[in-house]
């Protein structure tokens, strides 16, 4: 994985400097690094970055495939999806154990991917924080 690649998957996951920093156990400085070009990529961090693009993008899968589903079953569109957003790590980790150490951020950029999916196959969405 390039510098360039590292620091693109990073920021489009949602996931910051200091989170990578804490799951590769090492400083935000040396991730500044591998993200200049200064130092190489770890395969792997590389490995992690692909691992979280693959949960996400099996997550989006598994949204559109549920709507599909209803929309076969109840022979139409719904009006629209709610989409749930958690306003904290913790919250998401409380409803959602199997998501730590995931971030917060990395889910609402999930969701995010979700309500263009849903959009482009003319379904509205609208995300709201979870109760």
């Amino acid at each position: 994985m390039t510098p360039a690649e590292l620091k693109t998957h990073r920021e489009a996951l949602g996931l910051t400097v200091g989170w990578l920093a804490e799951q590769a156990r090492v400083g935000e400085r040396t991730v500044r690094y591998w993200e200049s070009g200064r130092n190489a990529v770890p395969e792997d961090v590389a490995d992690l970055i692909r691992r979280i693009e693959m949960k996400t993008r099996a997550m989006v899968t598994a949204a559109l495939d549920s709507v599909g589903q209803i929309l076969a079953e109840e022979g139409g569109s719904p009006e629209s999806v709610d989409l749930r957003r958690y306003a904290s790590d913790a919250e998401l980790w409380s409803k959602h154990p199997a998501f730590r150490p995931l971030p917060a951020t990395w889910y609402a950029v999930t969701l995010a991917r979700i309500a263009r999916e849903l959009d482009a196959r003319g379904i509205h969405s609208v995300i709201e924080y979870a109760n």
